[in-house]
């Protein structure tokens, strides 16, 4: 039996279906879909695989376009989102082979589908870590490469997680500061002040920040209570630094982040910890650093003792225009 694809419409039966997906994200879910499309200027297709009545996937697809060139993505581009495209559901009990065959047509149906309604010219989509098969891209005709980010192990005690870190870190976590300095936990109200840091600091270094206070925000208020928390480390009641908590069931991740780095005070170290030590409160066993793949800040990351996690970029360039970046810029 063929698998059916077709979009999924239904708000509360698509989460339903997410949350028995393993290898979903909070950006699975139709709530931030929704606002990935609004504020990527975007189309959704939430796509579905069926088998019969037996769904067998999950995959959320984004067209842009502009002017006559159209492309796909999963997730859509400039919205800090690192991680998306397909889930599998209902594959547990599965033998190899079916499981494989399964995936497989699930994944070449979807390419179908979209081919055949946005006939889009690049490709772009960014799997979830626990993503194990890639394959089927690749037997299809796209460049698929490793991607990293790295987790820190919070299924242990505060003393034995702070053993892991190295010794320079746990220098400046342990050290007493001659500063009046708090971090916590604040309201939705903190999400413009962290935002405008971040972009801040990477105008300082030349590089674009497009990630809006006001995207943060609907994400915060659609998105189940919980999944994003704003952090904020203040010096004598002003701001030094932030960090916005992305956490689902397992897993917390600093996603948005940034600290002064003229403060007194090492505030992105303060700011990771603390996050740790509540997560694990909170009985989540992970905490996502959000990426691993950057030279420059991949050495500050390592430090927290992480795992080396993988994930896939799938891309698919028109014939003859890999090279031409213009193309890429123009839909971006």
């Amino acid at each position: 039996m063929s698998i059916d694809i077709r979009p999924l419409d239904d708000d509360e039966r698509w989460n339903e279906l997410i949350e028995k997906a393993p290898d979903s994200t909070p950006f699975h879910r139709a709530e931030a879909l929704d606002t990935l499309e609004k504020h990527g200027d975007a189309t959704l297709y939430p796509l579905a695989g069926f088998k019969g009545q037996e769904p067998v996937g999950l995959f959320p697809v984004f067209t842009v376009s502009k002017g006559p060139m159209t492309a796909a993505y999963s997730p859509p581009p400039g919205l800090k989102v690192y991680n998306l495209g397909p889930v599998q559901l209902n594959v547990g009990k599965l033998k190899r082979r079916k499981r494989d065959r399964r995936h497989r047509r699930f994944i070449e149906g979807v390419i179908e589908w979209v081919e055949r309604e946005e006939s889009p010219r690049y490709w772009n989509f960014r799997t979830t870590f626990d993503y194990e098969d890639s394959r089927p891209f690749d037997w299809n005709g796209y460049e698929v490469e490793p991607r990293y980010t790295y987790l820190v192990d919070l299924d242990t005690s505060p003393d034995e997680l702070l053993g892991r870190f190295s010794s320079d870190l746990r220098r400046n976590l342990s050290k007493e500061y001659d500063v009046d300095y708090e971090i916590a936990e604040e309201g939705p109200q903190a999400i413009d002040d962290i935002v405008e840091l971040t972009r801040e600091r990477h105008r300082e270094q030349n590089e674009d920040f497009p990630v809006t206070a006001a995207y943060v925000r609907e994400l915060a208020d659609r998105l189940p209570e919980g999944t994003i928390r704003p952090y904020v480390c203040r010096i004598d009641g002003e701001i030094a630094g932030g960090l916005i908590d992305l956490e689902s069931e397992h897993t917390a991740g600093a996603w948005i982040a940034n600290g002064k780095t003229d403060a007194p005070i090492p505030v992105n170290d303060l700011l990771e910890w603390q996050v740790c030590l509540d997560a694990m409160d909170r009985g989540r066993t992970a905490f996502d650093l959000m990426g691993a793949n950057h030279e420059r800040i991949y050495s500050y990351k390592a430090k927290f003792a992480p795992t080396l996690v993988q994930y896939f970029s799938v891309k698919k360039w028109p014939p003859g225009l890999k090279t031409a970046t213009g193309l890429y810029q123009a839909i971006r």
